[in-house]
């Protein structure tokens, strides 16, 4: 299949800003620091989802900070 038979591919809508469903241990862990402070992810930063409680959304995508920023996902509710 050629460049001009594929379909054209779309932009993920992404914002810098997650769901407000998303979390994640360090929300919890690192509240004793100043305010606004972000600690930064961490490689085994494990995500789940308020709505489902599990690794993955309503939409039954994965969660994690890069996918739960998708204005595109039937899920997203922006803070």
């Amino acid at each position: 299949m050629s460049s001009a038979d594929s379909p054209p591919q779309l932009p993920i809508a992404e914002t810098s800003i997650p769901c407000r469903h998303l979390r994640n241990k360090g929300m919890y862990v690192y509240t004793d620091g100043v305010a606004g402070e972000s600690h930064g992810d961490y490689d085994n930063t494990i995500y789940w989802c308020l709505k489902t409680m599990k690794g993955f959304g309503p939409d039954d995508e994965y969660v994690s900070r890069e996918d739960c920023c998708d204005v595109n996902r039937a899920c997203f509710e922006p803070l």
